[in-house]
């Protein structure tokens, strides 16, 4: 039976102010990085933000009063917040830090997950579908990809205790959050600098559609793209970057922690295919420098991860099962490296 109980006024008044803001500041927040940044690819969201924001702010006392009677009237982060607002507490950041972090992952990911979907959708909807092979898994990617982003976007959008996904932690350090951010604009441009080829050629610059070969490597990024979506499906409405929002140990995690970030990095390890086009070890070596900045980056989030999730006592046990019963695990005890 669902639990009812009543917040009081200032309840209600507290944690709508404080929601009120959070929304106001995802639209100041996009706004903002439009103005400074090119690379930020928002204009679209802030404008369609822009239109459903008045509706959004109005209903928010009838939701937060709603919500109330189906979770209870224990005090919460919206709650804190927002009787700061009021002057009606101190602030302490160690109170206030994982909310007001969880809503700096939302000004950030929310405009872009919708732009990066918003695109997809386009793509797919002006694609041409034709009858030969290449185009069709060309196509079959796309789709693939707007069914990611629906789910990343849904994460970021719906992590509400009322559907079981709050933010219950956030990434403090510095580290953490600088590794993430480089894979997204604006920072995303230093990082495409960084791994940037001698050659500009990728795998389907050396391999031809009529060779055998050319359908093996499709096959192998085609098995990484699946893999990286399988992991963010294995979410849910749990999917975010820098958070703690439960364990997740289905999918590709029951096999490795990691298995979103290894399939990005053998992705761009196949698609570039650093060792052709060269002319001498220069040109190879800053190939493969380019390309270990990508692995490093990668590595970074998942060590950053682990050390943020390590703090909760199922994600220590999960760890310590993957360390023990993993796929790298079963490898070695099959090599003959551990028994």
């Amino acid at each position: 039976m669902i639990p009812s109980h009543r917040l009081s006024i200032a309840q209600v008044a507290a944690r709508t102010l404080a929601i009120r803001c959070g929304l106001v500041g995802v639209l100041v927040f996009s706004s903002l990085m439009s103005a400074l940044f090119s690379s930020w690819p928002a204009t679209t969201f802030n404008f369609d933000y822009l239109l459903t924001l008045p509706f959004l702010l109005l209903v928010i006392p009838y939701y937060v009063a709603w919500a109330g009677r189906r979770l209870g009237d224990e005090e919460d982060g919206h709650e804190r917040f927002g009787q700061l607002l009021q002057g009606r507490r101190a602030w302490c950041w160690a109170e206030q830090k994982t909310y007001v972090l969880a809503w700096w992952v939302k000004f950030f990911f929310i405009p872009l997950m919708y732009a990066f979907l918003n695109d997809a959708l386009v793509g797919v909807l002006r694609f041409s579908w034709q009858g030969d092979a290449v185009t069709l898994v060309l196509g079959l990617f796309m789709f693939g990809l707007c069914c990611d982003l629906v789910i990343a976007f849904a994460g970021y959008l719906f992590s509400l205790r009322l559907l079981g996904g709050d933010i219950r932690s956030v990434d403090g350090t510095w580290l953490g959050w600088f590794s993430c951010m480089i894979c997204y604009p604006p920072l995303l441009g230093i990082f495409h600098y960084i791994k940037q080829q001698v050659d500009g050629l990728v795998w389907s610059d050396w391999l031809l559609p009529n060779g055998p070969l050319y359908w093996v490597w499709a096959v192998l990024l085609s098995g990484t793209w699946l893999v990286y979506w399988v992991a963010t499906a294995s979410f849910g409405l749990k999917f975010s970057n820098l958070s703690w929002r439960g364990l997740v140990d289905r999918g590709p995690y029951r096999f490795t922690k990691h298995p979103a970030y290894l399939a990005k990095n053998i992705y761009w390890w196949l698609h570039t295919v650093p060792f052709i086009g060269v002319q001498g070890w220069a040109d190879l070596s800053r190939n493969l420098l380019g390309l270990a900045f990508v692995s490093l980056v990668y590595y970074l989030r998942a060590r950053t991860e682990e050390a943020h999730l390590m703090a909760f006592p199922e994600y220590a046990a999960y760890a310590a099962h993957i360390e023990r019963h993993g796929l790298l695990a079963r490898v070695r005890r099959g090599l003959g490296g551990q028994r």
